[in-house]
């Protein structure tokens, strides 16, 4: 899902109190409300309290050097009236440029983090750029990246489903069977996560999710119940950010280390832990055969031999 930062922000700007725009999502364009549509079927853009002009103003007013347009301004939003004064008072000093300059600014802002908040890739002439795997890219390089952390809520989880569907299928390839996951069955996974109150964070570019992670809690231990990252984006250091972003969460809840479960045959994953110095057993998952199943490969630990 794609769409141009231009035609987001031309909608924030023809935002008023009494209009409603809506992204929606089939067809993929910017449409006024409809009423036929269900909820499922579209995004909301930025509503006008979220936009809030009148606080743009007055960001404006406080950036502003010169004294004297600053102080004529304050008194100017003042009371009713107060964006036909703002207006004329710009005009007064030549400011005009210089407001519409800062408000289109404030709106690129906002078209941006509604992007990335619902996981919309948006079209700009800043592209992915890769990341060293060898070093740990501060707040300034994930900017300049475009990478950002986004928390995953109710209101966007439907946007990150897809990447649960490729995990899973992911990981059901490792047992040697398809997976049958679907968009519904993924955004009930995670909505159960949500209910459970489990941190779930996914990673963007450009508003296009690239990865994400979950962190189960139990009694206070977390777990990495999750971490996947989209096969074009790896060895370029996203997992290690996800996986750092999960370590980070369970030293807020006193723990020197994530517990996971890893399946034998995910040598990358196995290797990558490795690399951050995981290599400790903890626990073995022990059950008996499926109806019908003839576990072919043997694993041993210490003095034991197990099938699987």
């Amino acid at each position: 899902m794609q769409i141009k930062l231009e035609e987001v922000i031309e909608a924030i700007d023809n935002t008023d109190i009494n209009t409603d725009y809506f992204y929606y999502i089939p067809e993929e364009r910017i449409i006024e409300a409809d009423p036929n549509l269900k909820e499922k079927d579209y995004i909301p853009l930025p509503t006008h309290k979220q936009i809030d002009d009148y606080g743009t103003m007055r960001a404006f007013i406080e950036s502003l050097e010169d004294d004297e347009a600053r102080g004529w301004l304050e008194e100017a939003i003042k009371g009713a009236g107060a964006f036909r004064r703002f207006r004329s008072t710009l005009e007064r000093f030549a400011m005009t440029d210089k407001w519409y300059d800062f408000r289109d600014e404030v709106h690129e802002n906002i078209a941006i983090d509604w992007c990335e908040y619902y996981g919309i890739e948006y079209l700009e002439d800043k592209p992915f750029q890769k990341v060293d795997p060898t070093s740990v890219p501060t707040p300034k390089a994930q900017a300049k990246h475009n990478l950002r952390f986004i928390t995953i809520d109710k209101d966007n989880v439907y946007s990150l489903a897809y990447l649960v569907v490729d995990f899973r299928k992911t990981l059901n390839s490792f047992k040697g069977y398809d997976s049958t996951i679907d968009v519904d069955e993924a955004v009930e996974e995670l909505q159960y996560y949500l209910n459970k109150k489990y941190p779930v964070f996914a990673i963007s570019d450009n508003g296009r999710y690239i990865g994400y992670g979950v962190c189960r809690i139990d009694d206070d231990v977390v777990w990495l119940e999750s971490i996947y990252v989209r096969p074009e984006f790896r060895r370029q250091g996203i997992g290690k950010m996800l996986f750092e972003k999960a370590e980070a969460i369970a030293k807020e809840y006193g723990n020197d280390t994530l517990y996971q479960y890893v399946h034998p045959n995910n040598d990358r994953m196995l290797n990558f832990l490795k690399t951050n110095g995981y290599d400790v057993l903890n626990l073995i998952e022990i059950r008996k055969a499926y109806k019908d199943e003839e576990p072919e490969e043997k694993y041993t630990i210490g003095e034991h031999s197990y099938r699987y």
